[in-house]
């Protein structure tokens, strides 16, 4: 069984990131063993995660608001981003092991959380893009774990989403690895960048799922969440049917399996 993973939370001012979208969590930087997530701050990010994407465009092939080609369109859409009141965003940084225990972090790319209803307590992950030298490694299973518990034990959400392009093949399979259940297709759901109809692939996960508990119906807030799910584990029960820990596991699998990064990673962003 994996060790549980080690996540700190971080609420940094509002002058140091573009939304106050989250409530008392707007601006909570999220940091894992090996990921670093910094609430997005238009102006300094911007020209740092376009070194990332320039050479990259590929990235934005499955989203709605490509082609970005050029740094005035990657700017005119993150300045965007930045206005909605339903969007919270964070520049992803990336460490590679060390053997001094000092962190080098190196920024890899981009996630988002969307749709965001803190009254009805879901929110939706995406907007992800990462440097292709990050594919395939534990950075997206790690980044999503981070903003998974983030969802339920801050927000204490109830529901968390994931949504993908019909013929985005890579981010369905990814949806089914990180524990989301597929929950139908709606078709015609929107018109993607190229002028071509889009149906919408739906995935979701509850908290019950992740904490691996029985159905709730209680949907009030102030609950102690992380407390309740400790009591579970403690009675034995239910740490095989946690989505947490099935996740926790699979990124202890990928980095023991070799999908590690190269110790060599130097410098301020991917390019």
């Amino acid at each position: 069984m994996a060790a549980k993973q080690f996540i700190k939370y971080t609420v940094l001012s509002e002058s140091e990131c573009s939304q106050q979208t989250l409530g008392v969590n707007s601006g909570t930087q999220i940091e894992t063993e090996q990921i670093k997530l910094v609430p997005f701050l238009l102006e300094r990010d911007a020209p740092l995660l376009w070194e990332v994407a320039k050479n990259n465009t590929q990235l934005f092939r499955w989203m709605t608001f490509g082609p970005l080609e050029t740094y005035e369109a990657f700017y005119k859409a993150n300045a965007r981003f930045c206005t909605l009141s339903d969007w919270s965003n964070w520049v992803c940084y990336v460490s590679a092991p060390t053997v001094d225990g000092k962190k080098n972090w190196v920024i890899c790319g981009h996630v988002a959380l969307l749709d965001i209803s803190l009254p009805h307590r879901h929110v939706e992950i995406g907007c992800i893009w990462l440097h292709p030298s990050v594919q395939g490694t534990f950075v997206v299973a790690e980044t999503t774990y981070a903003l998974l518990r983030f969802s339920y034990e801050k927000l204490q959400a109830g529901r968390v989403i994931w949504k993908t392009h019909h013929c985005n093949i890579a981010s369905q399979k990814a949806a089914v690895k990180l524990g989301f259940q597929s929950e139908g297709v709606h078709r015609k759901a929107m018109i993607h960048s190229d002028g071509q109809w889009r149906n919408t692939y739906w995935y979701g996960m509850t908290d019950d799922e992740w904490f691996g508990r029985e159905l709730t119906e209680d949907a009030r807030r102030g609950l102690d969440v992380v407390a309740a799910a400790a009591a579970l584990l403690d009675q034995g029960e239910v740490e095989s049917k946690q989505q947490q820990k099935q996740l926790e596991e699979l990124i202890a699998n990928r980095k023991k399996a070799g999908k590690q990064l190269p110790s060599s990673i130097e410098g301020k962003a991917l390019v």
